[in-house]
């Protein structure tokens, strides 16, 4: 759906309504909406603050690579395990750990 910018907006704001009967459902399975909520962490990781994410109606904390993967370095057990940031250009960084399993 497309609808005009509203004075003094200034965004554009994505919205998702699936057509269930089409794919022959009675409604988003929790595999699904993982998926696209995982997809929506991704987004706000990678577009380094420069877009204000929200999912469901919440800001996310996510606004950089680094806090992208904290979410799955920066748990308790993980803490103390090395991390190395390397910013390779405007467009690429890549963040390397180690494992505890």
């Amino acid at each position: 759906m497309i609808s005009k910018n509203l004075p003094g907006g200034d965004f554009t704001c994505v919205s998702f309504r699936p057509d269930l009967k089409k794919f022959k459902m009675a409604k988003l399975d929790s595999d699904i909406i993982s998926l696209f909520s995982k997809r929506v962490y991704d987004i706000a990781g990678i577009t380094e603050g420069k877009v204000k994410v929200k999912l469901n109606g919440k800001d996310l904390t996510i606004n950089n690579f680094n806090s992208y993967v904290d979410l799955y370095l920066g748990t308790k057990e993980n803490k103390s395990l090395p991390k190395i940031v390397e910013k390779k250009s405007d467009r690429w960084e890549v963040i390397c750990s180690l494992s505890d399993g």
